[in-house]
């Protein structure tokens, strides 16, 4: 008798523990999406960088899966933050521009027609909010029983377009501010209701992770999904003192990133990171917590802190605000309990429209029905399948004059990037550029005339993907006043031309100058202009510059230049001393008639670091 019950309770024991067992295989994944802000390809150790010190992210990176093709849908802010959110990229979203704070609310964007003379193209409006209308992926998930939270950088509108309308029960921060809110931006105090109010000085990087950590042990028993969207490495460009300082005594002449500000940015952010996955080991929550690292635009390069460059994306070309690769390419480490392998990497191309699809996947929820995506989940680059997915494209068409961008679309499809410039070439045609990235990754050499027949096949799949989705292209400017050679702009007395990679001038007057406005953010006497040039004409030249306020040139703002018109090649280069923000350059090679030709004109600091180029196609 005693004998029955004892094995009937050792069978119910049995089933007890069984079920116990199955309901933990049951539970569902939670999911911490870490989103750093204007994070380069190379700005974290484990990328390359020989500057930055980011242990905690390298850790991370050992004991996950690494891209090394990871792009975002947009070289800037709002657009890659409304295509994770949504899955499609901002082409189709129509909200191209980093516009989330702006006052003026535009849902129907246009093309247009008209814009400055020196422009050959009237680039399309943008969308200044991501409609409530949108199902994000945080909505799917609330309606599939997980708690939700959002903290940090939204960037995506003002009232009623924010997170807690986008499928957000918790917010903190997450309101239309560009970078950390003012007044005191990453130090405290801050004129934002959603922050909590904590000592004067304090870091927002701290608050938000000593929120995020409540948040964790407060649902630690739940499915949750927290995105912890850091404000940091955006500018303002502010460090913690003792960083700073640190950053500072490091510096040494091999470095190409120079800048001890970002440099102290940067290891905030990986504290910041240390402690949230210290939580998830605390917490005992690793084996059921899906982590995601990466960024949402390549590295600045066009502000001047520190008398350089934010940071520098070498080998990658350009930086934030620039459809090639310095723009758009970024890290991206993802850890999947029981899918990833630890310290794997991945060549496969990702892009920021797929973590939505991955993320269903993974946590095994339908997607929804109907629902218009460019994303391809990367599940199985999670698991070491190395597979070519389908073509990615990166819709900006603005002429950025501070990162050098003129209006195209992208495509990446192997080894293979397409640019379309629109109304671009000499006569306001089209102009191609095509590189093969695992060739050359710095996009060094354009094989668009080499290829054309690569050129054709690629330029038809981007005009279909442009019809399909709906995309606002640029059109010809009405304003157009010609004499327009890549980005500089000839006077009345020349006209201008490209030669391959030289920029030609023929000079007709004694007043012959060029002008670029494609210049970037930077101020102070750190600077220098150098180029070389072989002239024909006669007479001495200058370089001039304005800044800030300024319309007219003046004498103080300007450096003579003695030139040898012999036909020969020579170098020159000019001090500058900027008072405020850098707006235009003049060159004026000569003062009388006659053949001239520039070649790499580069704005560099005064002991040679490369701050800007203007490459002649």
């Amino acid at each position: 008798m005693y004998q029955r019950i004892i094995s009937c309770l050792l069978v119910l024991l049995a089933i007890s523990v069984q079920a116990t067992e199955s309901t933990k295989t049951k539970k569902k994944q939670n999911v911490i999406f870490i989103l750093a802000d204007d994070l380069g390809w190379k700005d974290l150790a484990c990328y390359g960088s020989d500057f930055y010190e980011t242990p905690n992210i390298d850790a991370f990176a050992e004991s996950a899966v690494s891209f090394s093709n990871a792009y975002t849908a947009s070289p800037l802010c709002s657009p890659t933050r409304a295509s994770i959110l949504t899955g499609q990229e901002p082409g189709r979203l129509r909200f191209t521009t980093p516009t989330g704070h702006v006052p003026n609310v535009v849902l129907d964007p246009k093309e247009t027609f008209e814009a400055p003379a020196y422009f050959k193209t009237a680039c399309p409006q943008t969308r200044t909010r991501l409609p409530n209308e949108y199902l994000t992926f945080a909505e799917v998930l609330k309606e599939n029983g997980y708690a939700t939270a959002f903290m940090g950088k939204w960037h995506l509108g003002r009232e009623p377009y924010l997170p807690e309308n986008q499928g957000f029960d918790v917010v903190v921060g997450g309101r239309e501010h560009p970078g950390p809110p003012p007044p005191g931006h990453f130090f405290a105090p801050w004129d934002c209701a959603t922050l909590p109010v904590v000592p004067e000085g304090t870091h927002i990087s701290d608050v938000l992770t000593d929120e995020a950590i409540k948040y964790m042990n407060d649902k630690k028993d739940d499915p949750f999904l927290l995105c912890l969207w850091y404000y940091d490495v955006h500018a303002p460009f502010q460090a913690k003192e003792a960083l700073k300082k640190k950053y500072e005594e490091k510096l040494s002449p091999e470095n190409i990133q120079r800048c001890p500000t970002m440099g102290g940015m940067v290891e905030t952010l990986d504290n910041s990171v240390g402690r949230i996955l210290q939580s998830v080991e605390d917490l005992g929550l690793e084996d059921e917590t899906i982590v995601i690292f990466t960024s949402d635009n390549g590295g600045n390069m066009y502000d001047g802190p520190d008398g350089t460059n934010p940071t520098n994306n070498y080998p990658l070309r350009a930086g934030k605000g620039n459809n090639y690769e310095g723009g758009v390419r970024v890290p991206l480490i993802v850890r999947v309990p029981g899918v990833t392998k630890a310290g794997s990497k991945s060549k496969v191309v990702t892009s920021t429209v797929d973590h939505y699809a991955s993320l269903l996947e993974l946590l095994d929820v339908p997607f929804p029905k109907d629902l218009v995506t460019d994303g391809v989940s990367y599940v199985n680059a999670l698991k070491g399948k190395n597979y070519e997915r389908p073509p990615i494209y990166s819709t900006f068409c603005h002429n950025v004059v501070a990162t050098g961008n003129r209006a195209n679309i992208s495509m990446r499809q192997g080894p293979w990037r397409l640019y379309k410039f629109y109304y671009d070439g000499p006569n306001q045609e089209h102009r191609y550029e095509l590189y093969n990235l695992d060739d050359d990754i710095s996009e060094t050499k354009n094989l668009a005339a080499e290829r054309p027949e690569k050129v054709a096949v690629m330029t038809k799949l981007l005009d279909a993907h442009v019809e399909e989705a709906g995309i606002l292209v640029p059109h010809k400017n009405k304003n157009y006043e010609g004499n327009v050679a890549d980005a500089w702009v000839g006077s009345d007395q020349t006209r201008i031309s490209t030669n391959q990679d030289m920029l030609v001038i023929e000079s007709t007057g004694t007043e012959p100058f060029i002008e670029t406005y494609y210049n970037p953010n930077i101020s102070g006497d750190n600077f220098k202009i150098e180029f070389e040039m072989k002239s024909l004409a006669s007479g001495n030249g200058a370089v001039a510059w304005k800044y800030g306020p300024k319309d007219e040139y003046s004498e103080e703002d300007s450096a003579p230049i003695k030139v040898i018109h012999d036909g020969e090649w020579h170098k020159y280069s000019a001090e500058m001393k900027l008072d405020n923000t850098l707006r235009v350059i003049k060159i004026k090679p000569a003062s009388a008639g006659g053949s001239i030709a520039l070649r790499n004109i580069k704005l560099v600091t005064k002991d040679g670091y490369l701050i800007r180029d203007w490459p002649i196609y």
